[in-house]
């Protein structure tokens, strides 16, 4: 009797032992019959039996009629018909494969002197001996069609190297052709040729009719370059040269016109193999931390370090899939998990299927913190969350009580604090995104810290460059701000950095760690670990196969691992099979393993990086497959991983060892089958987690919204797509909402567009609804054309409606956009249509907004009384229907209304209140009233260190919110701070930054700002012509977009250049437009300056009379202003054009002074060279002095041609040593020895 266990079957063609239940050969692609005989090529005349897929059971219903997650009927979605695959029939699948096509030249000269049956006894044995060289090179042939063999490589069966071995038989094809020549010529007398034709592509492969075939455009290009070769030869496509041009020598075709093909196709003539033949395969170990021991001894001292120190340090460890990262993680958490200190060591990851799941790692630590499961009803979920939070928070130690922290974090975990803890700490107060967001970041900062009193902390967030925007900044706010022993360990490819190119940089607790490929000895020595007697011990001969395992594996650890463990499972020793790319090796492994386990993969790859066992319950009880046999054997190779907890109780939790295991494997599946397959996962996740669904709101869209995408280029029913697409709809449209809310712009932006891609016939209502909520966040992002574009369309539906609310605030937001593109009178127009149609009607937030808008452009662009009419009827409206933010607004105006005409008491008291309510109410408005106070703490007060405090503040609000239209004028805004203090190394860095969001996100109205700096750095480096052309530029566009305040500065720039260079005639040209501007714009704070400096100007250009009536004109309203700034240009006016040297130089030395108060060293520079310029005839001792300190002063702050333009005023000394004593006066302002040219130059 036996045992009735499977048996495994023995290849009759190439000996490989199988799997047992295998169909097919693993290693040949040989068909597996009854009792493990083989089925080897068949003749003509001859069909096979349909042999099963690997991986998959040979008998089994439709997926239609099956249970569990991956059949039956889930909610609210119905399994489309597919059609039922007759018993033991491969599956449809997406592959990767290669294609060959032969064809016998010269069989008809040959058939037409025999019989009909002699010649197909001739072709039997000329097509069998073709189809041997097929099976023996890893083909199967897939059709005889006449005197043609059609073979493929890759599919059923992948191996790492397929087009390879496709040429290879082409070849060998070739090659027999001599032998089957020698059998026809003893039999009819005549010969054959043979032509082969090779491509590679992507192919869909699955059964039609009776037979297992491939089709696609590879599969036609193959047959063409067939039909097009020489008689003798093998051509192949630009696909397959590409792969096999290390192994195969090829001669160059001229590109091939094909029937069929638009254009011509590249192709190659195979001349030669330049490689030998395969080697050995060995088995399977576990993998050692080679190679890294640097890194990791690295990561160990920062763990020491931040407990020493007890503060934070974020460890970013950069390099691509395979590398190593995870592998380093592993090798920390092993080295301080045995430590007394017993440290915290929470893992996060950032899943790159799902992207867009807002704060997903974060969730992940918290769960794993307090022992959270997604099944936990909401009462159990927030008793375990206070429960942890006040287990770990004292009150006596942080500003936040436990049951605050707790109510703040319980939001992205989806719990619902009962409505008593709510309302005690305030949570449910919380309404704004912005303040949700801060608050959340000190919770989780005040978390940290607790849990680092008791002991060490190590937050490892796994593939960070998936994160969501709000995740990143959320490290980086930790990073910055906790106080107290916690690593951050981030792992992430180089994609991180294309994200954010600043990440970590400029911190001195910050530190990056760059995982290279392992160097050739270090790849050895980890293969030989790996290979079963690798390291000369094995009698099996694996030794041997190391330096060619690790020359192919080029240096990433998985390749080598994969590569080991594959030739570990098949036994074999073909070195030269082994895989090129990550894709197919793993390809190749996913063909290798048993039926069950690459079937459980598949399905598995649907759900995502992680899934649960239940969501495969289907296929066990249907397909006949023992899941925790599969599962188990999986762990064993180690293509998946058990979780160490799980989202959801009571299952059991997986996740793919990499995620590249498990894109290969879902790219083996049709699209057909993917749209359904997601659609079922979408509402398992639905159902499963029904009462915490805005925990997994996107990654539910993210399920639906694949299903409609893919669905759409599938064979699904109508009515069944329309199904899909409702549900798909309404989860994205949430999942945006919820982005949105967080300020995860582009995540929101995303979900928005794939909502409004799924169908054309879309309600225009909720089509409506979810394009104005696209422009909302588009605008966010400085995409004008964009936003303005789709809320036209959303105008227009509402008007269609009447519905006046939302026409109204259409044009408000529609107005807002064209004033960020500089279209002054198309934005004035569009909020004047806003407040026509609402004013009459009862009050209403609309209205408050639109007045508050007009405000704001009426105040940029000068129009004080209509900027103070519109403030007033806006805060008048706010405060009836208590809008804190637009109050905040309209103080804001009245407060730079007030600083224009001098008065600025009030208008700091206005401008202090803007900033109180904007802080209480929304980011974007505390984001405006800080750069507004911030200008008026520069221009009125010249407070820069406030105005500084102000900007930084306002920067880091507009960076958390992704406002990039206000990080452009606070870079610039900064920019010109630093150059009142010769700070040029800041003006550059942040002159680039305001350009360069300028430039890429389109904002043609911000351009002025860089434009403006950009001119004031040429003008630092002596290009006074391309400075000249800067300022004008900024000027122009500054004056066209109504920002008069930077047109007034660029002027103010533009003619200082050109009185540097002389140009004391354009200089006062550009004066005089300047206090037109002051004039025309109400900037009565500026004219002061401007007036001072054409005093300057004329009379440096001989005109006393008006100089001297302009500086008297200038000390006038200096003293009624009181004003700083003012007061130093009208005492440096005063100095320039006094005709008395005493009372010359005593204003110039009152007006120096004034500047260095201020911080703005330049400007005293330039009075001490106006002063040894003006005394130089009168006082040359004086002048001299004057000079030199401003020589000294100007090379200090790196503008040399000031300097030059100093010394070469110095007055020559009557002494003969005059010279030598200019020499080494030169030497102590430069800092260089003196010479011979020094001394004759001077």
């Amino acid at each position: 009797m036996s045992c009735g266990a499977a048996l495994s079957p023995t290849c009759p063609t190439c000996g490989t032992q199988n799997p047992p239940g295998a169909k097919f050969c693993i290693e040949c692609g040989t068909g597996l019959g009854a009792g493990g005989s083989g089925v080897v090529a068949q003749p003509p005349g001859q069909s096979p039996e349909p042999p099963a897929a690997p991986g998959v059971a040979a008998q089994g219903p439709p997926d239609a009629e099956r249970g569990g997650l991956f059949g039956g009927r889930l909610p609210g979605v119905a399994a489309p018909a597919w059609g039922s695959p007759a018993a033991g029939a491969l599956p449809e699948e997406r592959r990767k494969a290669t294609v060959l096509f032969a064809d016998l030249f010269g069989y008809t000269a040959v058939a037409e002197r025999m019989d009909p049956e002699a010649v197909k006894s001739i072709i039997d044995r000329a097509l069998r001996r073709l189809g041997q060289e097929v099976v023996r090179y890893g083909g199967s042939v897939d059709k005889y069609i006449g005197d043609n063999v059609m073979a493929v490589f890759g599919a059923p069966v992948a191996h790492e190297d397929d087009p390879e071995r496709a040429v290879r038989a082409g070849l060998a094809m070739q090659a027999a052709m001599e032998e089957i020549n020698n059998d026809i010529a003893a039999t009819a007398g005549g010969s054959f040729s043979l032509r082969v034709g090779i491509n590679s592509g992507d192919v869909l492969a699955g059964q039609v009719g009776d037979g297992y075939t491939v089709m696609g455009d590879a599969v036609n290009v193959a047959a063409r370059l067939q039909a097009a070769a020489r008689p003798g030869t093998v051509t192949v496509g630009g696909i397959t040269h590409r792969l096999t041009r290390g192994a195969i020598e090829y001669d160059e075709l001229e590109p091939l016109t094909l029937k069929g093909k638009s254009e011509p196709v590249a192709a190659w003539e195979a001349v030669r193999v330049l490689i030998p033949g395969p080697a050995t395969r060995g088995a399977r170990t576990v993998a050692p931390l080679i190679g890294r021991e640097d890194e990791s001894a690295l990561l160990l001292s920062l763990f020491e370090r931040v407990g020493r120190e007890s503060r934070p340090h974020l460890v970013t460890v950069l390099g691509q899939a395979g590398v190593g990262k995870s592998r380093l993680l592993r090798e920390l958490a092993a080295q301080i998990g045995g430590r007394p200190e017993k440290p915290a060591f929470r893992v996060g990851r950032c899943p790159a299927y799902g992207a867009g799941l807002a704060y997903w790692a974060l969730g992940e630590i918290l769960r794993g913190q307090f022992e959270l499961v997604d099944t936990d009803d909401s009462e159990l979920a927030w008793a375990k969350l206070l429960r942890g939070v006040e287990s770990v928070v004292s009150d006596a130690e942080t500003d936040e009580p436990p049951e605050r922290i707790a109510a703040t974090i319980a939001r992205p975990l989806g719990i619902e604090p009962p409505a008593e803890h709510a309302m005690a700490t305030g949570v449910h107060e919380l309404d704004d995104p912005q303040q949700i967001r801060d608050r959340l970041f000190s919770a989780v900062r005040s978390l940290v810290e607790a849990v680092s009193r008791q002991r060490p902390v190590v937050i490892a967030l796994e593939d960070i460059h998936w994160a969501d925007e709000g995740m990143l900044d959320l490290v980086e706010y930790l990073a910055r701000w906790v106080r107290g022993p916690a690593l951050i360990v981030c792992m992430a490819r180089d994609e991180l950095l294309d994200r954010r190119p600043g990440w970590g940089g400029g911190r001195r607790n910050a530190t990056t760690i760059a995982l290279e490929p392992l160097s050739r000895d270090e790849t050895r020595e980890l293969v030989a670990a790996l290979l079963p007697g690798g390291n000369g011990n094995g009698a099996n001969g694996t030794a041997e196969l190391v330096p060619q395992v690790a020359e192919r594996s080029a240096g990433n650890p998985l390749f080598a691992e994969e590569m080991v463990n594959r030739i570990r499972e098949e036994g074999s020793q073909d070195v030269q099979t082994l895989p090129e790319t990550v894709h197919a090796v793993l390809a190749a492994r996913l063909d290798s393993l048993s039926a069950p386990e690459r079937r459980v993969l598949q399905h598995a790859s649907v759900v995502g990086q992680t899934f649960w066992e239940g969501s495969l319950a289907g296929i066990e009880d249907e397909e006949g497959i023992d899941l925790q046999d599969a599962l188990m054997a999986l762990q064993e190779k180690d293509l998946v991983v058990p979780s160490a907890g799980s989202r959801l109780a009571g299952e059991h939790e997986y996740a793919f060892k990499h995620v590249l295991i498990r894109d290969v494997a879902y790219s083996t599946l049709p699209k057909s089958v993917r749209a359904w397959k997601h659609a079922q996962v979408g509402g398992f996740i639905e159902e499963r987690a029904a009462d915490r669904a805005e925990g997994v709101v996107a990654m539910v869209a993210d399920h639906y919204g694949r299903a409609a995408a893919l669905g759409a280029d599938a064979e699904i029913e109508e009515s069944e797509l329309e199904r899909i697409n409702h549900k798909a709809l309404s989860a994205l449209e949430a999942a945006g909402d919820a982005a949105a809310s967080l300020y995860s712009n582009q995540e929101a932006l995303s979900h928005y567009e794939t909502a409004l891609s799924l169908r054309r016939e879309l309600d225009p209502a909720t089509r409506a609804r979810i394009a104005e909520k696209l422009g909302d966040v588009a605008l966010r992002l400085g995409r004008v054309d964009q936003a303005t574009d789709v809320w036209g369309q959303c105008l227009d539906f509402h008007r269609r409606e009447e519905d006046l609310s939302r026409v109204g605030d259409l044009h408000r937001k529609i107005g807002a956009g064209l004033w960020h593109k500089g279209d002054r009178e198309g934005s004035i127009e569009h909020y004047q249509k806003g407040i026509d149609l609402l004013k009459d009607g009862p009050p209403c937030l609309e209205l408050v907004r639109l007045y508050e808008e007009a405000a704001s452009l009426y105040m940029h662009t000068g129009d004080n009384m209509l900027a103070i009419y519109a403030s007033e009827k806006a805060l008048r409206l706010a405060e009836r229907l208590g809008e804190a933010a637009a109050a905040s607004r309209a103080h804001g105006i009245f407060g730079r209304v007030f600083g224009r005409i001098g008065d600025s008491e009030r208008a700091r008291e206005n401008l202090e209140r803007s900033v109180e309510l904007g802080r209480e109410s929304d980011p974007g408005e505390a984001v405006r009233a800080l750069l507004t106070l911030g200008y008026h703490l520069e221009v009125s007060e010249a407070d820069y260190k406030g105005a500084g405090a102000a900007y930084q503040e306002a920067l880091e609000l507009a960076e958390q919110t992704g406002d990039l239209p206000s990080k452009v004028e606070l870079h610039a805004a900064l920019a010109q701070l630093a150059a009142y203090g010769g700070d040029w190394e800041s003006v550059e860095r942040e002159a680039e930054a305001s350009g360069t969001l300028a430039e890429r996100e389109g904002l043609t109205g911000k351009l002025c700002f860089p434009y403006m700096m950009r001119g004031m750095l040429r003008w630092r480096e002596g290009d006074f012509d391309e400075s000249a052309k800067r300022l004008r530029q900024a000027a122009d566009l500054a004056e066209q977009v109504g920002r008069s305040e930077v047109a007034f500065q660029s002027l103010f720039w533009l003619a200082a250049s050109l009185r540097q260079r002389g140009d004391h005639g354009d200089a006062d040209t550009e004066l005089a437009r300047a206090l037109d501007l002051c004039e025309r714009a109400g900037l009565v704070a500026q004219s002061v300056e401007a007036i001072s400096a054409r005093a300057v100007n004329l009379a440096l250009a001989r005109r006393p009379d008006a100089a001297r009536e302009a500086a008297d004109e200038a000390e006038r309203l200096a003293d009624r202003l009181r004003y700083p700034v003012g007061k130093a240009a009208s005492l440096e006016a005063r100095g320039t054009v006094a005709s008395d040297p005493d009372e010359s130089s005593a204003a110039l030395a009152e007006a120096r002074a004034a500047w260095q108060a201020l911080g703005r060293p330049l400007d005293a520079a330039r009075c001490d060279y106006l002063r040894g310029r003006l005394l130089r005839d009168s006082r040359p001792d004086e002048a001299r002095e004057a000079l030199q300190q401003a020589a000294a002063e100007a090379e200090t702050y790196g503008v040399h041609h000031l300097a030059e333009l100093a010394l070469k005023l110095l007055p020559a000394r009557r002494c003969p040593c005059s010279s030598r004593r200019m020499s080494i006066v030169m030497s102590w302002v430069t800092g260089s020895t003196p010479s011979v040219s020094s001394t004759i130059r001077l």
